[in-house]
């Protein structure tokens, strides 16, 4: 009699934890790699189910498109661009980043080793320049060169895909691209790349951030908070040594990609995460400060007419 009433109790604390789990769908800015490779391991580890949070990532197709469902709550949580969360605040989507993914922008400017393009006043010379116009490579193309002291219509653009091929066969001398994607398809092609980033000269901007709907703030705060929590705790292992493991688990979740070619990408991805080179302890840092200096590039750039202020665009309130 005893063992039943043990049984039952077992069984009911297992429906009732299990009932406690709540639903949480996170959008991804593109499709899944090494570079979210935290969210699929914080999964894979238990992470989330241990902050009652029952997680589904969703591949993305760019953060216009997250800022969009994000804003109309088809989902609680997505990964957006800082500077395109900008622009949401400005035009009032009920948005906010609840913590900073990369804490710079992770745009650079790719030339060929042998010929580098290692300063912007060489870009006014006849050094052809591949970006697609209105793409976030462009818009960060147009930060650099405004920070100094340059204009679009000073250099020799020349509208490109998203691939890497026009740098290949030399259509154009440099590209814009991210230091975790690019880079690495040039490698596996053979070409030695020299990366010049944006954040060096004069965009001091915040990259990706983790950003949730004014309704999950307000509404389910435990849910944000124990999201953050245990996206920082995978963070700070995959900085402490656990790389394959969270490869491993991007790897599982979409078998179509590459274990060697997402492990290039977390390593690249690695530095983007801290302020502070190898410190994980401080991940999903935001400020005043930061967003400030943010949201004067997406003015700069062109992105807004009227600056938000830094509160309408972050809360800081669930990295404490």
């Amino acid at each position: 009699m005893r063992t039943r009433l043990l049984l039952a109790f077992l069984a009911l604390s297992l429906a009732g934890a299990a009932q406690a789990q709540q639903k949480v769908q996170l959008r991804l800015d593109w499709k899944p790699g090494g570079q979210h490779t935290p969210f699929y391991y914080a999964k894979e580890k238990g992470y989330y189910a241990q902050e009652g949070i029952d997680l589904t990532i969703i591949a993305g197709s760019g953060s216009s498109d997250s800022v969009k469902q994000l804003g109309t709550r088809s989902v609680d949580m997505a990964i957006v661009d800082a500077l395109v969360l900008v622009q949401a605040a400005e035009q009032r989507v009920p948005v906010k980043s609840v913590a900073v993914y990369y804490q710079r922008t992770p745009i650079v400017l790719i030339s060929s080793k042998a010929n580098p393009v290692t300063s912007v006043k060489q870009l006014t010379g006849d050094v052809k320049v591949g970006a697609g116009r209105g793409s976030a490579v462009y818009q960060g193309l147009v930060a650099m060169l405004a920070a100094n002291n340059l204009k679009p219509e000073q250099i020799k653009m020349v509208e490109i895909g998203f691939g890497v091929q026009p740098l290949l066969v030399k259509q154009v001398d440099a590209l814009m691209g991210f230091t975790n994607v690019q880079p690495i398809e040039l490698e596996s092609a053979g070409y030695a790349a020299n990366e010049m980033f944006i954040a060096d000269h004069g965009v001091n901007a915040y990259g990706l951030t983790i950003a949730s709907n004014d309704e999950t703030i307000a509404k389910r705060p435990q849910v944000v908070a124990g999201f953050v929590r245990a996206t920082r705790k995978a963070v700070q292992e995959l900085a402490g040594g656990a790389r394959q493991a969270g490869v491993d688990a991007v790897v599982k979740a979409a078998a179509e990609i590459s274990a060697a070619r997402e492990m290039k990408a977390l390593e690249r991805t690695l530095p983007l995460w801290t302020a502070k080179a190898g410190d994980a302890s401080g991940f999903g840092g935001q400020t005043d400060a930061g967003w400030q200096q943010t949201i004067t590039v997406a003015q700069r750039v062109g992105l807004i007419e009227k600056a938000p202020a830094p509160n309408a665009v972050y809360t800081a309130s669930f990295l404490k």
